[in-house]
């Protein structure tokens, strides 16, 4: 998975450090993060978004191919 977070990091002037403390991590974990290394969990995700002021759409790319009708799974009544 392709992230932002060191775009976004840089927005604010904050190190990698800075950011780890800011979100209850060790720096280790956002340097993974920051390399596609580690997927973070949904909460990590959005600790960090909020902490850079953006969305986790706008942080994390998704390398999924792109849903299509046909894939897309229905739940009956």
């Amino acid at each position: 998975m392709q992230n932002r977070i060191r775009e976004y990091r840089g927005r604010f002037s904050l190190t990698q450090d800075d950011l780890a403390k800011k979100v209850g991590v060790r720096r280790e974990t956002i340097v993974f993060l920051e390399r596609g290394k580690y997927n973070p969990s949904l909460k990590l995700a959005h600790d960090v978004a909020k902490t850079l002021n953006a969305t986790i759409d706008e942080l994390f790319i998704f390398d999924d191919e792109p849903e299509t009708p046909e894939s897309r799974v229905v739940l009956g009544d």
